[in-house]
């Protein structure tokens, strides 16, 4: 009996690439981590009276207003100049190569970051590299898992870096929760050490991996190319067809567009529709409000007199898990466009909903209306890490061109960082003036969002890299993508009968 092509690759796929499945992405695990524990340690006292200031009014040591900017704002610049200088090196040294620099990078980081006694400026100068590490992380991840995943796990690979910065800000907060009542430095200061568990997985785990098949085939190196692939798809796969596929598409968009430059991206009209998609979801997964939620969801609770603000951190964590959960169990089979347009209606209905129960301050809330903003954020952070949250990282390492993947990867992490950087910064003072109606906003942002997906969001589940590149080679219509019949076969996948044979997916 005949068993489905998905469902065989999937079962007779080698170990390697459940490997790939948890440390390719392991490396997201840090920079969720620093970003877990940041908000968190900035209100413990232990760390306070290490670095702040002493408040003549309070007669209290406090972290200045200039203190928390730049301990914050500083972070995003590094991930920012980590995200473009990741690029080149992503270009140059390979996907797995890169992870190696990245990991170093973060481990310099986290030895200023620990060691440090009374110097803040010290302490900056490790997060900006922590964060820079991040930064390389965001554009390697998405390309390397995208490229070695099979055509019917590429949405649950591409979205385990989402999942594991979930994971990451779990633990970071899970411990700054356990370790706030030590009365030493140590209050702070085992969160900041425990980060080494990230690099030191990377070390242990990348000398397994196996380099992108499709950088190997970039850089002419076929044998390797086929190696690589049967490592990743089984030892009797036909790698060398689908490399052939490989190495024809690649050069039609040489053919096509002699220079790879960043201007590129932008000049060439496919190139620029697909850096459009690209970076715009990821502008719009940032707009939405999880920068918002993200950073000040602890002072936003205490506005509205909510209690335990560590603890609920430590919760929404969970609820990230779980959501991520779900949806790499179940992204390549629901698809991409159609869960962008119902989410956006869903979490600007949740972000309207908590404007008005806050509108008016909490002088105004009752114990039920406090309650109820609270359950409206959890299932708005819900729905977020259900779709949007990691969805954004799937298109990020889908809808890019093989010939621009790392300008474009690098491209969209910038865009969500930039934008990132600048609800960091607005946020506390819009806040201040108009308080929890600042919902309202992000709910409208919402809107934009699913204006933005209906216009510019193909439908691209289960089709191949190979079959993505030819539909936008053709300019199929936006809304066309999910019926389009290519010419361009898709990956190779086994299907069982009376033996066992390859066959090639239209």
């Amino acid at each position: 009996m005949t068993q489905t092509a998905a469902d065989d690759s999937i079962r007779n796929l080698p170990w390697l690439i459940w490997v790939m499945v948890i440390f390719g992405s392991i490396s997201s695990a840090g920079f969720g981590f620093d970003q877990g524990w940041w908000s968190a340690v900035m209100s413990s006292s232990q760390f306070v009276q290490n670095f702040g200031a002493f408040d003549p009014v309070t007669e209290q040591r406090a972290l200045t207003s200039q203190q928390q900017s730049l301990g914050t704002g500083l972070g995003y610049v590094g991930v920012i100049i980590g995200v473009f200088g990741g690029s080149p090196i992503n270009e140059r040294f390979g996907r797995k190569n890169s992870l190696w620099i990245q990991s170093a990078v973060v481990t310099i980081g986290i030895i200023i970051e620990s060691t440090v006694t009374t110097s803040y400026a010290q302490f900056l100068v490790g997060k900006i590299l922590v964060y820079l590490g991040g930064g390389i992380a965001t554009s390697v991840i998405p390309a390397y898992q995208g490229e070695c995943a099979p055509k019917s796990m590429r949405g649950m690979m591409a979205g385990t870096y989402n999942a594991f910065l979930m994971v990451g800000g779990f633990f970071a907060t899970l411990i700054v929760y356990l370790c706030q009542h030590i009365p030493s430095n140590w209050a702070w200061r085992v969160v900041v050490v425990a980060q080494i568990a990230i690099p030191a997985a990377s070390w242990v785990s990348l000398p397994f991996l196996p380099e992108s098949p499709y950088w190997l085939v970039s850089r002419g190196r076929l044998d390797e190319a086929v190696i690589a692939l049967r490592q990743l798809r089984g030892a009797s796969y036909p790698a060398e067809a689908e490399v052939t596929n490989m190495q024809q598409l690649l050069e039609e968009q040489r053919e096509r567009q002699a220079s790879a430059t960043w201007a590129v991206c932008f000049s060439d009209s496919v190139h620029r529709r697909r850096t459009i998609i690209s970076v715009g979801s990821q502008i719009f997964s940032q707009a939405q409000g999880i920068s918002f939620v993200a950073n000040y969801q602890a002072v936003f609770l205490q506005q509205i007199g909510f209690k335990e603000v560590l603890l609920m951190a430590v919760v929404v964590y969970v609820i990230g898990m779980a959501a991520n959960l779900i949806f790499m169990g179940t992204t390549d089979r629901v698809g991409r466009r159609n869960v962008l347009l119902y989410s956006s209606a869903m979490l600007g209905a949740f972000m309207i909903t908590i404007g008005g129960l806050t509108a008016n301050g909490p002088a105004s809330m009752s114990y039920a209306m406090q309650v109820a903003a609270v359950v409206m954020l959890m299932l708005w952070f819900f729905c977020f890490q259900l779709t949007w949250g990691p969805l954004a990282w799937v298109l990020t390492a889908e809808v890019p061109s093989t010939q621009v993947k790392e300008k474009t990867v690098s491209l969209s992490g910038m865009g969500a960082y930039l934008t990132g950087l600048v609800i960091v910064f607005v946020n506390p003072f819009t806040q201040d003036q108009i308080g929890g109606r600042v919902a309202f906003i992000y709910g409208a942002l919402s809107v934009v969002s699913f204006v933005f997906t209906w216009v510019f969001v193909p439908e691209v589940r289960q089709r191949s890299l190979e079959q993505i590149d030819e539909m936008f080679l053709d300019k199929v219509p936006t809304r066309a993508f999910k019926s389009h019949v290519c010419q361009m076969p898709g990956d190779i996948t086994m299907v069982k009968g009376e033996g066992e044979e390859f066959v090639e997916n239209a």
